[in-house]
């Protein structure tokens, strides 16, 4: 019976567009979406989105991120100022982190230069317990664009 669910997996995983298959990650317990970012033509920032899911029993965090696209990058809860940035995002077992514009995001500081459509560009994502991987970030519109 296992080999049986070994074989409708990997059936399903190749019924995937190819680029889908390649723009998921996992490092450990943490599962990691369709990792995007906004256009950014005028500003010296940016904002970026990935979902995580914590598939462990033990609680993880997300303590920092880096990206050779820019000086710094927060951690925030929103798109406002006033807001100090989070010194990290916890995962909780089995809860979806999610991210999207206005909420939760990585801000990217200090941009090299803009964000096109369809550019493409990696972030190190540093987890408290299970690591750091490197993730390619898309730049559209909205996710899947």
């Amino acid at each position: 019976m296992q080999r049986r669910g070994v074989i409708m997996g990997l059936a399903a995983a190749a019924a995937w567009p190819a680029a889908a298959r390649a723009h998921s990650y996992r490092l450990g317990d943490i599962a990691i979406g369709h990792a995007w970012a906004l256009p950014a033509q005028v500003s010296r920032e940016g904002q970026a989105f990935v979902p995580l899911v914590n598939n462990g029993q033990t609680a993880d965090e997300l303590v920092a991120a880096r990206s050779s696209v820019c000086g710094t990058i927060e951690l925030r809860r929103n798109n406002r100022y006033d807001d100090p940035p989070l010194t990290s995002f916890l995962l909780e077992p089995g809860k979806p982190l999610p991210m999207r514009p206005t909420a939760r995001h990585l801000r990217l500081m200090g941009l090299d230069g803009p964000l096109v459509l369809d550019q493409r560009f990696t972030i190190i994502l540093d987890f408290l317990n299970a690591g750091e991987t490197e993730v390619e970030f898309h730049v559209e519109n909205a996710p899947g664009d």
